[in-house]
Formats: C-alpha cells, structure tokens, sequence
C-alpha cells in the first residue's frame, strides 16, 4: 500500500480502536493491531527519498505507536520504540508529544507523561487537552501548583491546599468506575466470582480529576470509601440519574488510602429498617452501605425453618437476604462495633448478621471462621427460600 494511503487506513482503525474504553479489557485482536500491523508494512515498503521525512516516516511510526498504545499493555515496549522513532523525525511537534504522554498516562508513568505534557505544552501552547493531561500527571505526582496553574488556564478557580493538592471549589459529585471481582465465598453476592466486571463508586472532587470515594466497593476491587483516587478526564459511558446526565470515569490511580475500617456482611432480616436501625445504634461515623437485597413473602415459622413440621400458617411477611458493609472511622473502637451488632441481634431474633472481616480486625480468628460458617448458613437459607 502507498505511504500516504497506510496513514488514512491506520488513521481509521485507530479511531475504531479508541471507540473501546482504555480500561475495558481487550477480548479480540481488533483494529488496533491491524492499524500496527498496516503502518508496519508501509514503514518496510518506504522509498529511499520518503525515510526521514517526518510527514511520511513520521507520521507511519506515531500511527504505530498508537495503535500499539491501544492494544495493551504486553505491546508497551514496541509502542515506546515507535514513540521513540516518531519523535527522532519530529522533534517539535505537539501532537508526538501529547499521543506519548498518553501511553505514559495509561501505563501509570506519571513522571514520563508529566515530561512529555510540558514537551507537547512547549512545542504548540496551552491547548485544552495538553492541559488536562498535564493537570492530571501534576496530580498524580503531588505537584499541586502546576495542576493548579492549569486549571486556572482552563478557566477554573484553582487554588493549593495545605497538603500541597489543587482543589477547584463548586464541582458536582462525580462518578468513577472500577474494575471489580468477586471474593469468592458468597452464591448470590451483587459481584459475580467468575470473570471481571466494574463497579460505580461516587467521589466528592477536590478538582475535575481527582476526589474522596464516598461510597464502598463489594468485591475484589483496587479502591474502597475514603480512599482519594484519580481519574481520566474523559468518561468511559455516560448515564442519566435523577433526571442528569452523569458521566462515568475511568479510574487511573489510588493516591492515598483511606483510614477507615471496612467490612463486608450478609444478613437475613424480615424488614429492611433492620440495617437502618443498626447504622443509628453503632458508633458516631459508623456507616452502612447496602449493595443488593432480595425478597420473598413467606409464613415466619416457615421461614425460621419448620417447613417439615405441621403448623398453622401465619400471615405472609417478607423476608430479605442483604448483602453490604460496614465502614467504621480509625478512632471507634471495633471491640464496640462487635457489641452493637451482637445487641442488635439479640434484640431482633428475626435479624441475621455475619461480619467476618470485623473478626479478623480483631484478631479473632476462631470467631472470624464461625462468622464465615455463618455467611454460608445464611445463604443457605436464602436459597432454600429463592433469595439467592
């Protein structure tokens, strides 16, 4: 193929590849690897007076480098040597400098997609995108007034705070999404234990990039409440809640883990207030998030376990198999959490709760395998009455 035909096709399956999340997983060979391969082939096909020319040689090995970039991160070495050649040719063009500092940003080099933002900066301004990209690898490494500086140049109120972090006042919740699996110990738990998938967790933004998680994950999953994340700046999807449209981010980095004591659990209760009323008794700042519930309508002494006994049935109540956590603050004493639970149900006979992770914080670790054994019973329930 002609050299200039090869840049139009690569150019197109580029874009085709970049209509994939940069944090989905990539299931087939697709057309980034196709793109690589047609610019491959263009670059060994060059002519003697097209090899140096930045507009064809160039252009060929940025194609590759791109399509390299969005095909994983086993092609990394391949995608920085065509980077490399890229910008031996055309060492003062911007967009070279901005597509590297892309496969830094999505490798997690932030120094090195720091770098190449200020090249791309210098080399052709104080462009939009360059400036949320070097906002964002500013982030990442703690350097506050940089990031700052460039949200002040987008047109932001931005200011450093006293741990050295920019923070732009006013923005609206956001949502980031990450990449999540099952634990493996639970039927009917809302993250399935096979495969990958994501889940959605709202951050209070300190500015457009970076926030505090304020809800939990319930699987496998790289964040959790409290911890301070970054994210890309360009969503991943979109979805209307409460009549807005609220875009979802891709997660890009963890940069600071929170404090906080975090706790799975199932429980088996007959009205969902039980949870509510668990969450008023425990300690000031104690929290509990509920990620999924199921119920079913059944007679209380079938549902207690008489199903082989002869009685008189009573009017149907409902029955609910709950799945969440508990997040507890540094300064509450877990020894307390433990009480207010075992209280609660002592209280309700009706409410069934197993919290082992609240045990192994303790230093339990025969009562964390009783309250495993217990997350099995009470599923076992759940799913001899359809709840799981």
């Amino acid at each position: 193929m002609e050299p200039r035909a090869a840049i139009e096709t690569s150019a197109a399956l580029i874009a085709e590849a970049e209509r994939i999340p940069p944090d989905e997983p990539l299931r087939r060979r697709g057309p980034a690897l196709r793109a690589a391969d047609e610019a491959a082939r263009a670059l060994g096909a060059l002519s003697d007076d097209e090899r140096g020319d930045p507009d064809v040689e160039g252009v060929l090995h940025l194609r590759r480098a791109n399509a390299l970039r969005l095909a994983g991160h086993e092609h990394d070495a391949e995608a920085r040597a065509s980077f490399e050649a890229a910008l031996a040719l055309a060492p003062d063009r911007a967009g070279f400098w901005y597509d590297y500092a892309l496969l830094h940003k999505w490798r997690g080099r932030w120094q090195e997609a720091f770098d190449a933002n200020l090249r791309a900066r210098t080399a052709g301004g104080d462009t939009k995108p360059v400036l949320w990209n070097l906002a964002i690898a500013a982030t990442a490494l703690g350097r506050g007034g940089v990031a700052a500086e460039c949200w002040r140049a987008l047109g932001m109120p931005a200011r450093v705070n006293d741990a050295g972090m920019p923070v732009v006042e006013g923005l609206e919740p956001a949502q980031v999404r990450v990449p999540s699996r099952g634990t493996g110990d639970e039927h009917g738990g809302p993250v399935p234990d096979r495969g990958g998938t994501f889940e959605l967790v709202w951050v209070a933004p300190l500015s457009p990039v970076h926030g505090v998680v304020e809800s939990p994950t319930f699987g496998e999953a790289p964040t959790d409440y409290g911890d301070v994340i970054l994210w890309d700046g360009a969503p991943a999807s979109v979805a209307e809640i409460d009549g807005k449209v609220v875009p979802r981010f891709p997660l890009l980095e963890i940069l600071r883990r929170g404090d906080e004591r975090r706790m799975r659990f199932v429980g088996l209760q007959q009205a969902s207030a039980e949870v509510d009323r668990l969450e008023q008794a425990l300690p000031a700042g104690c929290l509990v998030f509920v990620q999924s519930e199921r119920v079913e309508h059944a007679c209380v002494r079938c549902a207690s376990g008489e199903v082989l006994t002869r009685h008189e049935h009573t009017a149907p109540e409902a029955h609910r198999i709950v799945y969440g956590k508990i997040v507890a603050p540094a300064d509450v004493p877990l020894a307390r959490v433990r009480d207010v639970i075992a209280e609660q149900m002592r209280a309700r006979g009706t409410f069934q709760l197993a919290v082992p992770a609240l045990y192994e914080l303790l230093g339990d670790a025969k009562r964390a395998g009783q309250e495993r054994e217990a997350w099995r019973g009470i599923e076992r329930v759940a799913i001899r009455k359809g709840l799981a």
